[in-house]
């Protein structure tokens, strides 16, 4: 496995383990049912261009993918101070992907200055997120219509 920069090649099938794994994990996550097909719409390749994709994804300047046998697996990316997306191919889980993509995160918002990294996970993905240091910073929130619970991670050295 291998975990490298986002490129643009990536776009389609970087948007498809999002939409895939959501759909799979999260779609019973929320206030209203119709925030699991907004989301669900923003990373779907039928109702948007590569280029449309592209632009959204390039909005955050830190984006990793692990990489198996030349395919996507797994995504990251975010802001130095905010992971926006992870995600795994469910059939990849319990494998250490997510790890190793939340450590190169890590690395990167800490070379890039970040002392504390902020993110709002899933319900399903809360667990995970505490086995990796993170602090839920309150209860269950509601972000456009979905459960998240609000966590941080805070650097005592920048990385």
């Amino acid at each position: 496995m291998i975990i490298r920069k986002f490129r643009e090649g990536d776009t389609k099938p970087a948007a498809l383990i999002v939409m895939n794994t959501f759909r799979k994990f999260n779609k019973t996550e929320c206030f209203q049912r119709s925030a699991v097909q907004r989301y669900l719409n923003r990373y779907d390749p039928q109702k948007n261009t590569q280029q449309e994709l592209l632009k959204s994804f390039k909005s955050t300047p830190i984006f990793f993918v692990a990489t198996e046998h030349g395919k996507i697996i797994g995504m990251i990316r975010g802001r130095p101070d905010r992971i926006i997306n992870l995600f795994v191919d469910s059939k990849q889980h319990k494998r250490g992907i997510g790890r190793l993509l939340v450590e190169r995160f890590e690395e990167e918002a800490g070379k890039q200055g970040s002392k504390q990294i902020r993110l709002r996970s899933s319900l399903y993905a809360t667990g995970f997120y505490q086995r990796m240091g993170y602090k839920k910073t309150t209860g269950i929130r509601k972000f456009h219509g979905l459960k998240v619970n609000p966590m941080r991670k805070i650097f005592l050295k920048t990385i």
